[in-house]
């Protein structure tokens, strides 16, 4: 599974220092393309651990890809944040640090409206035990996503007081 190495690479662009106008140019394209990688091989994976007769697959993909899409837009706010983040994680104001924390909380509770709002048209086309593989597969894979970007955010340097 190369997802993990995946969003390392995005990470590592995210966080590079001293974002010029180009670079940062650089990075946002690379970031795209990296991000298109990742949900191929996602939707890989899933294909891979989910079986299903043909028709239920017809039926099935369409929806995937349009809960994916959904998802999209939380993770477009996410890499919005990370390059914010990437701006002044090594001497971190009070100031700057709150919206950060705000705004990771907003991503979190968007996303999980989101997978609360697909779970019924999800729920059409899978039956409830396929379904139940699904959602393992979905939360494995953003656990392995989780755990790579925990892996490689740099924590929060606290910018000195009084200075």
């Amino acid at each position: 599974m190369r997802i993990g190495r995946t969003v390392a690479i995005v990470v590592a662009s995210l966080l590079v220092a001293g974002f010029g106008t180009a670079a940062f140019a650089q990075v946002h394209h690379e970031v795209a393309l990296t991000r298109a990688e990742i949900a191929a091989e996602r939707q890989a994976i899933v294909a891979a651990n989910l079986p299903m007769p043909e028709e239920q697959s017809k039926a099935f993909w369409p929806v995937y890809r349009e809960y994916r899409g959904a998802l999209a837009k939380v993770g477009d706010r996410f890499v919005s944040l990370v390059e914010n983040y990437a701006k002044s994680y090594e001497k971190m104001t009070d100031a700057q640090a709150q919206p950060i924390i705000d705004e990771m909380f907003a991503i979190q509770k968007e996303e999980l409206k989101i997978k609360m709002d697909w779970l019924p048209k999800l729920g059409k086309v899978l039956p409830p035990a396929t379904l139940a593989r699904f959602l393992q597969i979905e939360n494995k894979l953003d656990a392995i996503i989780r755990f790579e970007l925990a892996d490689e955010i740099p924590l929060v340097e606290p910018a000195p007081k009084g200075k």
